[in-house]
This record gives C-alpha cells, sequence and structure tokens, in this order.
C-alpha cells in the first residue's frame, strides 16, 4: 500500500496568494521574490518548521515573533521576505536582525550578508498538484531578475 501525502491547506491557499507576487526567474527553474511581511506569511511561517542560518539548526517558531511580526505589519514597517520557489519547494527568507532592510542589504554589504537568517520551507508536496502546475504557469511567463538579485 502507498502513503498518500495530505495537502495542506494553509499551503495550497498559500499557492494562490503567491501567483500575484512580483516573481522574476534565475535560470531555467528558480523563482525570486521579495514582498512585505504580510498576514498571509505570518500564517504560513507558523504552520512550519524553521531553519537558522548559518548552520541550518532546526527550530520552533516563536510565537512572540510572530506576534511581532503582525505589528510590524500593522505600524506600517513590516518585515520584508525573500521567496525562492524551486522544484522542491517555496523557501521563505527573513531576518529579525533590521528586518526591513532584508534582503536588499545583504545583497549589497558583506557584514549584513553575515546576519543570522531564518527560512521556512513549504514543500512542494504540501502544495498538491497546484504547486507544480503554478510554478510551471510563472516560470513560463516571468522575465530573468535584475543583475542586482545574486545567484539564490
Amino acid at each position: 500500500m502507498t502513503e498518500a501525502v495530505v495537502t495542506c491547506l494553509i499551503c495550497e491557499n498559500f499557492l494562490e496568494f503567491l501567483k500575484g507576487m512580483p516573481w522574476c526567474k534565475q535560470g531555467e527553474d528558480v523563482l525570486v521574490a521579495v514582498n512585505n511581511c504580510t498576514p498571509e506569511f505570518i500564517v504560513a511561517f507558523g504552520d512550519h518548521e524553521v531553519q537558522v542560518f548559518p548552520g541550518a539548526k532546526h527550530v520552533k517558531v516563536n510565537k512572540s515573533w510572530l506576534h511581532r511580526l503582525q505589528e510590524m505589519n500593522e505600524e506600517g514597517t513590516p518585515a520584508k521576505v525573500l521567496l525562492v520557489w524551486r522544484d522542491k519547494g517555496v523557501e521563505l527568507w527573513y531576518r529579525r536582525h533590521n528586518p526591513s532592510d532584508f534582503p536588499y542589504d545583504a545583497w549589497q554589504n558583506p557584514i549584513a550578508e553575515a546576519y543570522e537568517r531564518e527560512r521556512v520551507l513549504l514543500p512542494a508536496e504540501h502544495g498538491g498538484a497546484k504547486f507544480h502546475a503554478i510554478r510551471k504557469e510563472l516560470l513560463a511567463k516571468v522575465k530573468e531578475c535584475p543583475s542586482l538579485i545574486p545567484k539564490q
């Protein structure tokens, strides 16, 4: 008997949200976008494991951090999220230190590049059939990323 992979309802809804993002592509198969951390991101963060880099240490998402992200959004100073959409899943990168400057400062400043950052991965399996369909659609229509954005 084969195991069925259960589609994550949060992931499926989040995929619809992702369709409207300002994507660009790197090569033939990586999509990249930067967006404000809106409530849609906060919900997705709260339901998935976080990895802290450097080191790739697995941690549980901190509820006080989710609350702070919500406050920042309501104050009009949202954190930034770097999205990298690969075949294996959507990576949601953010940083707690100077979160509003991320990732732009890291792309231009070696000191900022060294700051600790966190990644939430939404695995492709969690998005069901929609995951690959939406990704393929976006890859076919978006332009190449500007040279300012380093290879992800």
